[in-house]
């Protein structure tokens, strides 16, 4: 046995410990936590560690931080380092954390060279290039010591033996399917292997990323996440750079990088995830600073290698080893060269002042040309070149090496980053301290998350310190430039909401706003990391072609997926949307329909998946991860389970309920998995989702299966408040009889009543008018083209022969997205008759200028079958132009030809074309003077089947929010008792993240500032909003005599509060 000294330069955070880990007893047999060898720093020392401990033998080891959790942060970037030890005395080993290379001398003096490492020298410290400098994740706990403990870490480059993997880290850095090694190569997977293997040199590795971006090779984000993949291959050493015999001084380097930088940020404008991954190519490429593009750059290394001060034999081995080959074929091994060199001569101690001072300045202008600087270095150094951030950099360096608290370094950072990140496109220097801070910041904030994660939750003081530090962590991925305004905003919001933490009045009101904050700050984070995995789909194919271990692979995609500030983000959202939904009594699912169902389960990524899948003939429960809300549900989906949020009054609600299929979705992702767990794809299985939102998966027998029969549903045990209808597994609905006599535009006032003339909702808006002047409210006044319009204009033959075809399909089972463009394009074919658009102009109230053109087809709004959503509407048409118009009704006469329109006139045993007909309904828009909410408002809660009180959801801006359900996101759902006091029930706050306004040329979307909106802020404000559209839906149904389902908008403005009904029909029910 023989003692080892171990030293290592890493950085950490206060509570971590240092430990050697790896294929020796006395250093835990790859467990950290039970090494025998824990390192110690000091105020002195720190960021050295060091500590000893013995071992025998050939020792392959690791240095470990574990974290105070005690999560285990392993060097994930490199080989397996190794130490050989023989016969007696002691051994010293210095390396930087995370970093190929380390330093063997024994003690005596006599070096050594460490195996995986480079030739050595007493006391020098180590020193390799690598420009990826984020945190690498998180490793796994080693195996019980009988296990054979392989190695923790990235296996050796290409033709080497590679280490094994160690225990169970496959687990942790598991992908998913579809980013496997088997994943479709692209074009750039071949042209950067087959390139790679003829460019030897570094320059012409980075001349090819160039060549590539330049001749138009990259242009989706996954051909960019293969170039950040390659760049950091060959950065880390795992791809070897070799001398070409070429001649090429270092200016031709920093020329291909300034080139490549400004190609990578065209690329990063694209979006946050293009900018995410070319903020981590860019520390990968060399400096392009002026004293590096000059022609003959670095001229300091020349007159050092020709001095006369120091011996011949030095001046020959700098100027070979370092000078003529920096000149020659730059690459990052020669840092490695001048870091030996440059120790080398420190240990002698016997050379003048003035060279070693013109040493290190070349020193440090080697590491800057690599961008090799620590945070210090690169802080300090552009703190030099401008001073008005030196009292931002001293600030920061002073709290980082006081060990300050987390919270403060953090603001100390963003303070920093506020003043450096808007001139990072434009000046390197500026990029790279950036990005140095941005890796600080994320380490910060690991450690405040760890921090919070382990103190008792609930306090004020706890809730104050976690929504600060919600705030700190979106400040900094806003100055990263991901996800800036949704950043921005909800930062604004919960920043807002953190004086009403501390005041017990507003609960439980703020509780429901910080939820609704952090439902939006998640999908933040959902949507980079969506992005990011579908980036990387072709990163493993890339590896395997150039021959690097697919376990190194698979460790850098899991690495670049983690360590993004939006990861850390999701600690602390996940924290709030837990502490905040059990203060306020939230439900963790919502019920769309309640009810017990009996099916097989089907798992598949998108609610419309289901149309291209054979459901088993007991019927299906569906699991599905997205839902766009548009969907037609197939007669055989008895149940419906979502992993997000929708509007419970959505169109695809309201046709789920019209099926009597069971239906809940959540936003609590754990949640969703264990339900979807509890029986296995294709397995007998019975739902249950009560009016409360509680849910409940049990697996049943094939025998009870078959006994509930086609319907899915156990005698007496109902399912939603509506019935089945199917072509196939029931009665067939038949569509409302029409006429084709009236040809002319008309005043749906003067229809009221009269759907045969141009439809249910073209007649129902003429009674709302009526109703409305005698009942407090507003209704817009609207015009009618026909059905005798539409039958003249579009029932033709070449569109009944491709409608047979259609048909034939469906018969079949057959795809038919196909037949959906040639039957709209057909149809938008057919002209609408001048006389038609003249009369629109003429009958339109005097001075309107936008209109809303909706579908009033005779197959919906049909007893037991709403039709809701199945066909289009067009908003903001102009009402003065002419072609805008004819080219609106062409639209909506198509809309009969929606994906979702055929599925559902199929299952319903309706007629595919002849004998549907469709109107036209044309609204002024309401007048947006002021702010507009727009709700959807049942007079009976269908959910709980109480016709006591009134259900609502709204949300900011026009209603399309609401009833197609394509924004992700909650609505503020509202119950409110018909009989007095009129008590209002707030179940949730609105966290969509975009309103649409109306607009000339049409609504546009813009962000949302909860902060700023009284339904968010004002609860008196909200319950008497809600009390205020409750009192018109029991005018409306009182007017009707059933309970109703309306659409309007609510405009607060100088004047007043106008609600506007824009349509009302009756609540479809079985």
């Amino acid at each position: 046995m023989v003692d080892v000294e171990f030293k290592c330069k890493v950085d950490t955070v206060p509570g971590d410990r240092v430990v050697v880990a790896g294929g020796h007893s006395n250093i835990g047999s790859w467990d950290p936590h039970k090494s025998k060898v824990e390192l110690a720093t000091g105020p002195e020392s720190y960021p050295w560690w060091s500590g000893k401990g013995n071992v025998s033998g050939e020792v392959e080891y690791k240095f470990v931080v574990l974290g105070g959790g005690g999560n285990a942060r392993w060097e994930a970037s490199i080989k397996n380092r190794k130490v050989h030890v023989n016969g007696g005395g002691s051994i010293k080993v210095e390396a930087i954390f995370d970093k190929e290379g380390a330093t063997t001398s024994s003690l005596n003096g006599q070096g050594e060279q460490a195996k995986g490492g480079y030739p050595t020298h007493p006391q020098q410290p180590p020193c390799q290039f690598q420009p990826q400098l984020q945190p690498q994740p998180a490793a796994p706990q080693a195996p019980p010591p009988q296990a054979q403990a392989p190695s923790p870490v990235t296996p050796a480059p290409a033709k080497a033996k590679a280490p094994e993997k160690p225990p169970h880290h496959e687990e942790v850095a598991k992908l998913p399917a579809s980013r496997g090694a088997d994943a479709p190569p692209s074009a750039i997977v071949e042209n950067i292997s087959n390139e790679n293997n003829k460019r030897k040199s570094w320059r012409n590795k980075l001349d090819l990323t160039r060549t590539l971006l330049e001749g138009g090779q990259v242009t989706e984000l996954n051909e960019l996440a293969c170039l950040q993949a390659y760049l950091t291959w060959v950065a880390s050493g795992q791809i070897k750079c070799e001398e070409d015999g070429g001649h090429h001084r270092p200016c031709a380097h920093a020329d291909a990088s300034r080139k490549i930088t400004a190609m990578l940020w065209q690329f990063a404008a694209r979006g946050d995830a293009e900018r995410f991954i070319a903020r981590r190519i860019f520390p990968a490429l060399p400096s392009y600073a002026d004293q590096f593009t000059c022609a003959v750059p670095m001229t300091r290394i020349r007159d050092i290698a020709h001095r006369n001060d120091i011996p011949h034999d030095l001046k020959q081995e700098i100027k070979h080893t370092l000078q003529n080959k920096l000149h020659r074929c730059a690459d990052p091994g020669d840092l490695v060269t001048c870091e030996r060199l440059i120790q080398k001569c420190r240990n002698a101690n016997c050379y003048s002042e003035h060279f070693m001072r013109e040493f290190e300045i070349f020193y440090k202008e080697l590491k800057e040309f690599f961008n090799a600087g620590g945070l210090d270095e690169q802080a300090n150094q552009m703190a030099n070149s401008d001073g008005s951030l030196r009292p931002a950099v001293d600030k920061l360096m002073h709290l980082k090496h006081s060990y300050g608290r987390a919270e403060d370094q953090l603001q100390a950072v963003s303070e920093l980053r506020a003043l450096v990140a808007p001139r990072a496109e434009a000046e390197q220097m500026a990029l790279l301290l950036d990005l140095e801070l941005e890796r600080y910041a994320f380490v910060q904030l690991s450690q405040l998350a760890g921090e919070m994660e382990h103190q008792s939750p609930g306090s004020q003081d706890w809730w104050g310190r976690l929504l600060n530090a919600l705030v700190i962590s979106l400040k900094q991925s806003e100055l990263s430039s991901i996800g800036v305004d949704e950043c921005r905003a909800v930062a604004s919001d919960i920043a807002a909401a953190c004086a009403d933490v501390r005041d017990s009045t507003k609960a439980p009101f703020v509780w429901l706003r910080l939820n609704a904050a952090a439902d939006r700050a998640l999908r933040i984070c959902f949507a980079l990391t969506q992005s990011l995995e579908a980036a990387y789909n072709y990163v493993p194919a890339l590896g395997s072609a150039l021959h690097i271990d697919q376990h190194a692979v698979s460790v850098f995609v899991e690495a670049e997926m983690r360590t993004s500030i939006l990861f850390q983000v999701s600690k602390f959202i996940q924290m709030v949307l837990q502490q905040s939904k059990r203060a306020a009594n939230l439900p963790l699912w919502v019920a769309i329909s309640a009810g017990t169902v009996i099916g097989k389960t089907l798992h598949c990524n998108n609610l419309n998946d289901v149309w291209n899948k054979k459901l088993p003939e007991e019927g299906a429960i569906v699991f599905c991860n997205e839902a766009g809300g548009d969907e037609e549900l197939p007669a055989l989906c008895r149940g419906v389970v979502v992993a997000r949020d929708l509007p419970v009054l959505s169109h695809l609600a309201l046709r789920a309920r019209q099926l009597g299929a069971v239906f809940c979705c959540t936003t609590e992702r754990p949640l969703f998995d264990e339900l979807k767990a509890a029986a296995g794809d294709g397995s007998p299985a019975k739902l249950v989702v009560e009016a409360t939102g509680d849910s409940k998966l049990t697996k049943v027998s094939e025998c009870e299966l078959k006994k509930v029969g086609s319907s899915g549903k156990k005698e007496g045990v109902t399912s939603g408040t509506t019935t089945t209808t199917s072509n196939k597994n029931g009665k067939k609905k038949e569509v409302a009889s029409f006429s084709s006599a009236v040809t002319k535009v008309t005043p749906v006032i003067e229809i009221g009543g009269k759907a045969d003339v141009a439809g249910s909702k073209a007649s129902s808006s003429g009674k709302l008018e009526s109703i409305a002047k005698k009942s407090g409210f507003k209704a817009p006044t609207g015009l009618a083209i026909p059905f005798g319009v539409m039958t003249s204009a579009v029932y033709n033959k070449s569109i009944d022969e491709l409608v047979e075809k259609l048909k034939q399909a469906l018969e079949k089972g057959s795809k038919i997205d196909d037949f959906v463009p040639k039957l709209r394009q057909a149809v938008e074919a057919c002209t609408v008759p001048k006389a038609v658009i003249d009369d629109i102009a003429k009958g339109l109230p005097k001075g309107t200028q936008r209109v809303a053109v909706r579908s009033s087809a005779n197959s919906e709004d049909l007893e037991g079958v709403s039709g809701a959503g199945l066909h289009d509407s067009v908003l903001g048409v102009s009402a003065t132009d002419p072609e805008e118009l004819e080219k609106a009704v062409q639209t909506v006469w198509s809309s009969m030809f929606t994906l979702r329109a055929i599925q559902s006139r199929y299952a319903a045993g309706m007629p595919l074309f002849r004998g549907v007909a469709m109107g036209v309904l044309i609204q002024p828009m309401v007048y947006m003077e002021g702010k507009c909410f727009a709700f959807i408002a049942f007079s009976k809660h269908v959910v709980e089947n109480d016709a006591g009180s009134v259900y609502m959801e709204v949300c900011v801006g026009l209603g399309e929010t609401l009833a197609s359900a394509n924004e992700p996101g909650t609505p503020y759902r509202l119950v409110v008792q018909k009989a007095k006091p009129n008590a209002v029930k707030i179940l949730s706050l609105a966290s969509f993240s975009r309103a649409l306004e109306d607009a000339e040329g049409g609504p546009i979307a813009k962000s949302i500032d909860y902060s700023k909106e009284k339904l968010s802020t004002d609860r008196s404000f909200l319950e008497k909003f809600a009390r205020d559209v409750a009192e018109v839906a029991v005018k409306v149904e009182e007017a009707y005599g059933t309970p109703m389902d309306m659409e309007g908008v609510v405009l607060e403005n100088s004047s007043g509060r106008e609600v506007h009904l824009v349509q009302a029909r009756p609540i479809v029910e079985g």
